[in-house]
C-alpha cells in the first residue's frame, strides 16, 4: 500500500529522464594540472640503460563530461533534479587493468564525480521553447586510482540554459558551473568545473 502511495506520488509529479554531454568544458584549481596526469606519474622515474626505451604513451584521449538526471516537476515551472556528473572521462578513463601494463600507466590517474540536487525555475516560456535557471547544493569526489585513495569535498552547482520540449521529448543546452571544495589531497581547496551541455530528456 505504501509503495503503490509512493508510485503515485511520483506520478503526479511529472517524473523525467534526461542525460547530456558536454561540447565544451573547463576546469580551475588544483584539479585543473591533475586530470592530464597518467597513472605513470604515481611511479618512481628510473634512468633508462642502454638500448631501451620508453614504452609508455602518456598522450590522453580527448576527454567528455557526462551527466544523467532523475527529475520531478511538482508544478509546471519548478523542478527537482538528482543528477550525477562524471568529469572529463574518456576512453582511457576507466581502464583498470592494473599492474604495469602500458595501457594502465598511460590512462588518466584522477577520476572526478559529482552528485547534485539542483532547483530549477522556468521563468520563460514560449510555444515550445523554455529558458531556465538552476541552483543546488552538490557533493564531490576524486579518486586516485594508482593506490585507490579518494578525497571528498562540498559543492554549489549552478547555470542556466534553454530547452525545446515536445510531448515526450525534451532538447536542451545548458551552461553550468560546479564550485567543488575538496577537503583533503592534492586537490584540496577551491576548484571550478564548468561547462556547456548539450542533452536530450524524456518525460
Amino acid at each position: 500500500m505504501v509503495f503503490r502511495s509512493l508510485l503515485v506520488l511520483l506520478a503526479a509529479c511529472h517524473p523525467y529522464l534526461s542525460g547530456g554531454v558536454e561540447m565544451g568544458s573547463k576546469i580551475s584549481g588544483p584539479l585543473a594540472s591533475m586530470m592530464q596526469q597518467p597513472v605513470a606519474s604515481s611511479r618512481p622515474v628510473t634512468a633508462l640503460t642502454d638500448g631501451q626505451t620508453a614504452a609508455v604513451d602518456t598522450t590522453p584521449t580527448v576527454p567528455r563530461t557526462y551527466s544523467i538526471a532523475l527529475g520531478v516537476a511538482p508544478v509546471p515551472d519548478f523542478h527537482v533534479e538528482l543528477g550525477i556528473h562524471a568529469h572529463d572521462i574518456s576512453s582511457d578513463s576507466l581502464n583498470m587493468s592494473g599492474a604495469d601494463a602500458p595501457t594502465y600507466l598511460a590512462s588518466p590517474r584522477y577520476l572526478t564525480g559529482t552528485t547534485s540536487l539542483d532547483f530549477e525555475w522556468i521563468f520563460l516560456r514560449t510555444h515550445h521553447v523554455a529558458t531556465y535557471i538552476h541552483v543546488g547544493p552538490a557533493v564531490g569526489v576524486v579518486v586516485d586510482k594508482s593506490d585507490g585513495s579518494n578525497a571528498f569535498g562540498q559543492a554549489l552547482r549552478f547555470g542556466g540554459g534553454i530547452s525545446y520540449d515536445l510531448p515526450v521529448v525534451r532538447v536542451f543546452i545548458d551552461a553550468s558551473q560546479t564550485e567543488l571544495m575538496v577537503m583533503s589531497g592534492p586537490a584540496s581547496g577551491v576548484n571550478q568545473l564548468s561547462g556547456i551541455t548539450v542533452g536530450l530528456g524524456l518525460h
